[in-house]
């Protein structure tokens, strides 16, 4: 059996590495499911110690793509509580967590994020918003032969400043929940079993950036940057938003 403590100690400086590869190959070798938390101590402690210079240069080279575009939206924001992106991903653990492979940062894909405006755009405005009566030249379409691309490009968000955490939630039926055969009930004498996950923490700055493929009208634009931080703020992006996960709001100034 890998020890976790001997994990603890091999030097991988990119965090997607020891998630993706290092920690599956550790589990194949453990005997007892229960040291998955230690594991993802020792995840959260390594992730704690992100490499500035290589999250300086994914900003740095942010900035070069921003300036050959006109931008509609370009800010830091930070989260409000915690976010979850990736929860759905295969992983050794009960929650996956979303890492970009090159530089081992947690980020949300831009398909991720595009998808949520639009939805958000498609199913929360009013049918007189601008961006609901623009929504095919802003988001584009690809359901049927007249395929157009959107007028708005969005790119990852990447994180500034960030720190990760644990959450924990309690399964208090998993008796009931694991029996195929369907001959246990629901009930409330079953002891509770944690479950932990990693998260991304509260305070944790992000940078949003939406450009310009197509020339858009200065009002639509400036409908477009209202409507994003309300969605932000208010809907967020990620899993558990309906707990508060997910939500962002204005970085404070120290």
């Amino acid at each position: 059996m890998v020890d976790p403590k001997a994990i603890a100690n091999r030097s991988i400086k990119n965090s997607s590495l020891n998630y993706d590869k290092l920690f599956p190959i550790s589990k194949h070798s453990m005997t007892d499911t229960s040291q998955l938390s230690g594991l993802l101590q020792i995840l959260m402690n390594k992730f704690s110690y992100y490499d500035r210079d290589s999250v300086k240069s994914l900003l740095e080279r942010r900035d070069r793509i921003v300036a050959s575009f006109r931008k509609v939206f370009d800010r830091e924001l930070q989260t409000k509580k915690y976010l979850m992106v990736g929860s759905g991903c295969p992983s050794i653990f009960d929650n996956g967590f979303t890492l970009m492979r090159n530089y081992g940062v947690p980020y949300i894909p831009a398909s991720a994020f595009k998808g949520a405006f639009s939805h958000y755009v498609a199913q929360e405005l009013d049918e007189k918003s601008p961006l609901k009566e623009h929504f095919r030249f802003l988001f584009g379409n690809g359901k049927d032969d007249d395929n157009i691309m959107g007028a708005l490009i969005f790119m990852d968000v990447i994180p500034k400043t960030y720190s990760l955490g644990i959450d924990i939630i309690n399964n208090h039926f998993q008796p009931y929940y694991s029996d195929e055969k369907n001959e246990k009930a629901p009930n409330d004498y079953y002891d509770p079993v944690p479950v932990q996950y990693l998260v991304i923490d509260s305070g944790s700055v992000f940078r949003f950036s939406v450009l310009e493929r197509e020339k858009m009208e200065d009002s639509l634009r400036k409908e477009v940057s209202k409507e994003l931080i309300s969605f932000l703020g208010d809907f967020g992006l990620g899993a558990k938003t309906s707990y508060g996960y997910g939500l962002f709001k204005e970085v404070l100034q120290k």
